[in-house]
């Protein structure tokens, strides 16, 4: 079970992902996978390494078929992606696997050359911000100015959207701060629509709105992050005697029990599933509060039993 997002969106998707499926070697990594991303919209896609955050991506950007199902960008089928969109999109991927032997001036003409739209205002001001160096080659620059000069290539067109594939694994508590912080100004003066991935998800907590989280080639999770914090609760309860086998109760993710104690993560919580619990009639229950990377926890654990409760 999905948690589907409620609110009003925007009449003007500029992601759409409609019943995706994705086989490597006979193996389905991406199965039938549905979601939209409205323009002005940050999306935060989480997933422990393999889910298929990457793939999503590739088949995005048409540079991997899927087997079977449609995306498009921008209102373009991924699969008939003009130059003329293409150039509309700016790209950070991990790494930030620069072309290693050019100075920093050579690569900047060189995109400057191949882009349809270029701000020279708009650059110069971010390699100032950055205080990069155009005359050292791409190798001899730290991880960190790597990835603030690849974010400032992809903003330098102007992009309508903005896709940040892990774009702050590998850098340092300082650099990653730097780039956030000025990822998230960009982002608020402009209000580009963003599909962000990460690792870190106090970075994605910082800065998107809504949520999809793969776990087992699904997506088990789409739906704001307002939204997310309000129907994943996790409880302390306390009985007067040994807890109860079972408290006939759907969507619960995650269940743990010490003596008297149980420890429940539960999805889609409301009223009814409130009253259930008071019918076993605890001594206590208590909330226990839970951050963005607390419930990408609950929700991706290695449990097939418990997966399908999200």
């Amino acid at each position: 079970m999905c948690l589907p997002g409620k609110g009003k969106r925007m009449d003007e998707n500029v992601i759409k992902v409609e019943n995706l499926v994705k086989y490597f070697d006979g193996r389905c990594v991406l199965d039938d996978i549905s979601f939209n991303v409205p323009q002005g919209c940050i999306y935060g896609l989480l997933g422990r390494n393999g889910a298929g955050k990457t793939t999503i991506i590739r088949i995005l950007l048409g540079l991997e078929p899927a087997t079977r199902g449609e995306t498009s960008l921008l209102g373009r089928n991924s699969t008939k992606l003009p130059a003329k969109i293409r150039g509309k999109i700016g790209c950070v991927a991990e790494g930030h696997n620069l072309i290693q032997n050019y100075k920093v001036s050579r690569l900047i003409k060189l995109c400057k050359d191949l882009s349809l739209n270029w701000n020279d205002a708009s650059f110069d001001h971010l390699m100032e911000t950055f205080r990069l160096p155009r005359d050292r080659r791409i190798r001899d620059l730290s991880m960190g100015m790597r990835a603030q000069l690849n974010l400032a290539l992809a903003m330098a067109i102007d992009p309508e959207l903005l896709i940040l594939d892990d774009p702050t694994l590998g850098l340092d508590t300082v650099a990653r701060r730097q780039f956030l912080e000025l990822a998230i100004d960009i982002i608020q003066q402009q209000g580009r629509t963003i599909l962000f991935c990460s690792h870190i998800l106090s970075d994605v907590e910082r800065i998107a709105e809504r949520i999809g989280i793969l776990t087992a080639g699904k997506l088990v999770v789409d739906c704001s992050l307002e939204e997310l914090k309000t129907r994943v609760k996790k409880l302390r309860i306390i009985f007067p005697e040994s807890p109860p086998a079972d408290l006939y109760m759907t969507d619960i993710i995650n269940r743990q029990i010490q003596g008297r104690e149980m420890a429940i993560t539960v999805a889609n919580w409301n009223r009814q599933k409130q009253a259930i619990l008071e019918t076993f009639k605890p001594s206590s229950c208590t909330e226990v509060p839970m951050s963005l990377e607390d419930i990408f926890i609950e929700c991706t654990r290695p449990n097939p039993e418990l997966i399908e409760a999200v």
